[in-house]
């Protein structure tokens, strides 16, 4: 039986590079490749991959174009990325405020210890 009392998390979420990517673009929506690099501090191999999925399950918009002779990738957070990012945030805050309180032995074995300091 799973420990995770039926809770589904998804895939494409749950992975810390996209779960980074996601996160930042909730913060400030549009970003470029740069950019969001810095914040990330993921690769450029990784960051391209991780977007590429994020786009493939439509979570992400990936836009480019020139500016000023240079090429520019611009990442923009769907709706439904924003969706699935506060899904994800509401399961979490659901599994951490539904704990299991301790039995009266498991609770008596990992209470402190009261340490009287040396004198």
């Amino acid at each position: 039986m799973s420990d995770n009392g039926g809770m589904s998390f998804d895939a494409v979420v749950t992975n810390p590079g996209r779960l980074q990517i996601l996160t930042a673009l909730a913060v400030e929506e549009r970003q470029d490749f740069v950019q969001l690099r810095g914040v990330t501090q993921l690769t450029d191999g990784n960051l391209s991959s991780h977007a590429r999925r994020l786009q493939s399950a439509g979570l992400l918009q990936i836009d480019k174009q020139f500016r000023d002779g240079k090429p520019v990738t611009t990442f923009l957070l769907t709706p439904a990325g924003r969706s699935a990012l506060e899904s994800h945030v509401r399961k979490l805050l659901s599994a951490i405020s539904h704990r299991r309180m301790p039995t009266a032995a498991a609770s008596v074995a990992t209470e402190p210890l009261s340490v009287s300091p040396a004198v």
